[in-house]
């Protein structure tokens, strides 16, 4: 057990990640070193989403993990003082007036104590916990003191997004039906629908899109939410997103498309609903490497029938 770590979580075992310990310890092992590195954000990043198309991607309980650390780190990094991303909306958490829209004119300390029988804070950082567990009651009562909902963590990080992350469809509702941006970006330009996507939490994905999210944005590394959903093997999301204009065959930096990021990973079902639907089975990454090629490097026998069909 890394003590150093440890003490970072307040010696909380519960929270430690055994699993990644005991099955990746190198990956651990280089996230301790990077712990007080700018570099940090960007391999954590690189670990949550990655652009290499031979990775199959982390088991949940491992992905997990690393989320959570992720967490850890932001709540624990001192804001940038030309960088503050509390600043804006920390007024909203001091003045909780009525919304003049409604017949709503409790007082502000019938909101605190609403919030504090449901144990959440009243501070941007409850708003962004309950919002991240799902707590639904605890960010209606935020909205109706008006507070922002446009607040950000030190990742880039919306209340959406954190919702989206997390699969909590009824605050994803409850927040896009209160206007929030649902085509924000954070640090690493994903969307909430790119979240939506790599967790494959179909229900918040079509919230979105039901209020316009953009379908086709690329983050930093040239991913679509269709590719976070093919690469993370959501056969769901997939469709969805195919029923809902996707465009198939964006390339991301590195070249791969969705098919490219399926078929190296075999995922079978994603493979023949992306062919059905017309993917371009010709194009090639930057390595010179088709789909079926990658599946014949990967020795992806299943998903090969569906190319020699």
């Amino acid at each position: 057990m890394n003590q150093r770590l440890l003490r970072i979580l307040g010696g909380r075992t519960e929270h430690y990640p055994y699993a990644l310990e005991s099955k990746y310890p190198r990956i651990l092992e280089a996230i301790m070193s990077l712990w007080d590195d700018e570099g940090i954000d960007g391999y954590f990043m690189e670990l949550m989403v990655s652009d290499r198309g031979d990775r199959a991607g982390f088991p949940p309980e491992i992905a997990a993990e690393i989320m959570h650390l992720s967490l850890v780190h932001a709540a624990q990094e001192a804001p940038d003082k030309h960088r503050d991303i509390w600043a804006a909306a920390s007024g909203s958490f001091v003045n909780f007036n009525a919304n003049p829209s409604t017949d709503w004119t409790a007082p502000e300390q019938r909101i605190k104590a609403e919030l504090s029988k449901l144990n959440v804070i009243c501070t941007p950082e409850g708003f962004f916990s309950a919002a991240e567990t799902g707590i639904r009651a605890a960010v209606a009562l935020f909205i109706e003191a008006n507070s922002n909902i446009e607040i950000r963590d030190n990742r880039g990080w919306t209340l959406l997004m954190t919702a989206a992350f997390n699969g909590h469809a009824e605050i994803v509702g409850l927040l896009t039906g209160h206007d929030a941006d649902v085509n924000a970006l954070d640090l690493g330009g994903n969307s909430a629908l790119h979240w939506a996507a790599f967790g494959g939490h179909t229900a918040c994905a079509r919230l979105l899109l039901e209020h316009h999210a953009k379908i086709n944005v690329q983050n930093n590394f040239g991913w679509t939410a269709l590719m976070q959903a093919a690469a993370r093997n959501h056969p769901e999301v997939v469709e969805l997103l195919i029923e809902c204009g996707a465009n198939l065959d964006n390339p991301a930096n590195d070249g791969y498309t969705a098919l490219h990021k399926a078929a190296a990973s075999g995922y079978f079902e994603i493979v023949r609903l992306l062919l059905n639907r017309g993917a371009d089975r010709s194009l090639k990454t930057r390595e010179g490497d088709t789909a079926e090629k990658l599946a014949i490097k990967n020795k992806q026998e299943e998903v090969l029938t569906l190319f020699r069909a």
